[in-house]
């Protein structure tokens, strides 16, 4: 009898776990796959992981009507119990706002709560205003604190480009192969373009295939241009605007530019003034607001004709 109701017990144990372990993978919030209503219910229930990922949703709009007044509740909910994301995500949306020193102040405050990303975040803000010898040092913090493979990157441009500092091309090659390394295939792009400027084109072509193979959008339009102007490779329009139709495909702004290019001018496609302002509105939809006075001059075009 004690072993029948062993038995009894160990069956009803494994039936429940199934159920069990079915109830938890359906009830987490998962932000790629924009489960907007389970995130909710979990944030209502006091997971704060889970009203993060709500007030990403308000802000980017997604699976809910964007509201960035909402979002920014509910990040300064977060921020208010001294969570580091929250005061993050904060950061970001008052640097969006315009807010620059407020913002500094907030990223500031994430870094020390722990945030992995704040450091960074900061060093990005410095460079955006020009500030390079700042931003240098938030990235080399930033790399120092936590790793940060977007950092290693981040610096290698600068030392590319000569802001902050001397232009070190070295420097710049170490630092995006040490971003590579450390899982950022984003950097394989950047390696390529520094090939690409010192005319090491077959260094450039091969980053180039490996970024596309990853879905890089900046690769594609990369190689475009070579294609374009027959650098490293027989110059051919029609690859050329294949690559940028790729890129524009997914959202990439030089893409989108330079396919819009390809239309103004009629290279490779029939002209098309129409489809040139399509695509010059997408990239300033993008943040690529200056197109706006190209996207003024070709309506401009258009209501003379």
């Amino acid at each position: 009898m004690l072993n029948n109701k062993i038995a009894i017990v160990t069956l009803l144990l494994l039936l429940g776990n199934p159920v069990s372990s079915y109830s938890e993978s359906v009830n987490k919030c998962i932000p790629e796959e924009k489960n907007f209503a389970i995130c909710e219910t979990l944030a209502k229930q006091g997971d704060d992981e889970a009203l993060l990922v709500v007030g990403r949703f308000y802000e980017t709009g997604t699976g809910v009507e964007k509201n960035l007044e909402k979002a920014e509740e509910i990040y300064q909910k977060l921020a208010d119990k001294n969570d580091a994301n929250g005061m993050n995500r904060l950061a970001m949306l008052t640097e969006d706002q315009g807010k620059k020193d407020e913002a500094i102040l907030l990223y500031q405050k994430a870094a020390e709560l722990g945030s992995s990303s704040a450091d960074y975040n900061l060093g990005i803000l410095y460079k955006y205003n020009n500030d390079y010898i700042k931003a240098r040092q938030m990235f080399e913090i930033a790399i120092k604190k936590h790793q940060s493979s977007s950092a290693m990157m981040s610096l290698g441009d600068l030392y590319r480009d000569g802001r902050g500092g001397e232009q070190n091309t070295d420097l710049a090659e170490k630092w995006y192969k040490e971003s590579i390394q450390s899982g950022n295939y984003f950097a394989i792009t950047r390696l390529g373009d520094l090939y690409s400027d010192l005319e090491n084109y077959d260094g450039a072509i091969k980053c180039y295939e490996i970024a596309i193979t990853k879905g890089d959008p900046a690769a594609m339009n990369s190689m475009g241009l070579l294609f374009q102007h027959g650098f490293g490779v027989q110059r051919d329009i029609n690859k050329a605007v294949k690559l940028y139709q790729d890129a524009s495909n997914k959202e990439g702004l030089g893409g989108l530019i330079n396919l819009g290019l390809m239309y103004e001018e009629g290279l490779g496609v029939p002209q098309s003034y129409e489809k040139a302002i399509e695509l010059y509105e997408r990239a300033y939809q993008l943040g690529y607001t200056q197109i706006q006075s190209r996207i003024d001059f070709l309506n401009k075009k258009l209501i003379k004709k």
